[in-house]
């Protein structure tokens, strides 16, 4: 059994991994190849390229980086094409993987995408395109299942790979202990997994940071990050603001740094789901080019009131949204200091978050590879 596959980013190494685990107790002698970061490395997959190359974000952002990615495509395609795997899993990464999916769709591989782009919330109409791309596509929130349904597109809610692995009720006090921190307060910051993400918004986070120091005389800050180059690059930015020495920097263990803080400041993205379901209060930002939010709100691309996964879920604003021209460091810093002053809003946020690990635990890397070994298994793949 050979299986194709292709992750991009940490958050789809992370995916890519614990689907590959459980498609081998399935397949003991299973193959996997294509495009993988470390954590899929480690489990025996052959990657041609890393993950990271196919880091990028926004509308306009990727033009930049368009030769590179359309080369890459193009030759793993043409390997594929020569040999090509039972089936193809594309892990996220819609701009790159929907493309790919057709093309190997139309050579008579099966296709499968692992968690869905969020065309329900914009850019509907690529719902066309992933109708023509997919044999089946693999829904992590219920709602998603629905929309496709209603195009006719074949899709299966499997739930959320966190809500399966995040631990319950780990203990702040316990956990801060680990980190050796003995602050009163503390506050975790994650500005992104993305270069681009960090470069928008690392630097008001770091200014955030700054504002809150002052009016705490015990206060700090803690940043998991998720690669030397995030590490770097944050670590300038903390640096140019006089602010380094109240940050401590790790390496990965996002879930301790969670675990041990009072309040969350973040990059909306799959981290507010993760946080969320460790019922943690945060603030969440969001900030892309001028252009790709000019198009965006110009042509009403965007079809949802909210842009952070708890707050869709929930149907609430509950968390604190701050988009665009509104990441200010005053605004994001009194924010956060709510939570700080007020316990009660603290304790609301994680009643609210409360149901979520609930709704979202299913098994989904189980229900994930059951749903593709029935396709490779089936006679009507098409």
């Amino acid at each position: 059994m050979r299986i194709g596959i292709v992750a991009g980013e940490v958050s789809g190494d992370l995916l890519g991994a614990g689907l590959m685990h459980e498609i081998k107790k399935l397949y003991p002698n299973v193959v996997f190849e294509g495009i993988a970061g470390d954590l899929m490395q480690n489990e025996g997959c052959e990657a041609w390229y890393n993950s990271e190359s196919l880091s990028v974000m926004g509308l306009f952002e990727p033009i930049t980086q368009l030769p590179k990615l359309l080369l890459i495509r193009k030759k793993i395609y043409l390997k594929w094409l020569k040999n090509p795997p039972d089936i193809f899993i594309g892990v996220d990464s819609p701009d790159f993987n929907l493309t790919l999916e057709k093309k190997l769709r139309d050579k008579g591989i099966p296709t499968v995408h692992y968690a869905s782009p969020s065309v329900w919330a914009w850019r509907q109409r690529r719902v066309k395109k992933i109708k023509k791309a997919v044999n089946k596509m693999l829904c992590f929130f219920p709602f998603e299942e629905e929309f496709y349904n209603k195009h006719n597109v074949p899709a299966l809610f499997i739930g959320h790979p966190l809500a399966d692995t995040l631990p319950e009720n780990l203990d702040k006090k316990i956990e801060r202990r680990k980190l050796g921190i003995d602050s009163s307060k503390l506050i975790t910051i994650m500005p992104g997994s993305r270069i681009d993400e960090v470069s928008r918004l690392g630097l008001i986070f770091a200014e955030t940071a700054k504002i809150l120091a002052k009016k705490y005389k015990s206060i700090s800050f803690i940043s998991p990050m998720v690669s030397e180059k995030i590490k770097s690059k944050f670590e300038k930015q903390l640096k140019s603001c006089g602010i380094r020495d109240s940050f401590k920097l790790l390496d990965g263990n996002a879930i301790q740094a969670i675990a041990a803080s009072d309040a969350v400041l973040l990059a909306s993205g799959t981290a507010t789901l993760e946080v969320a379901l460790l019922g943690k209060p945060m603030v969440a930002a969001y900030r892309v080019s001028f252009l790709t939010y000019f198009f965006l709100r110009v042509f009403k691309m965007i079809k949802v009131d909210c842009v952070t996964l708890p707050n869709i879920l929930i149907k609430k604003s509950i968390i604190p949204e701050f988009i665009q021209n509104s990441v200010k460091p005053k605004i994001l810093s009194e924010s956060v200091n709510n939570f700080l002053v007020d316990p009660s809003k603290s304790n609301k946020m994680k009643k609210e978050f409360d149901g979520l690990r609930d709704l979202l635990k299913q098994g989904a890397n189980k229900k994930a590879a059951l749903a593709i070994n029935r396709l490779i298994e089936s006679k009507n793949l098409r």
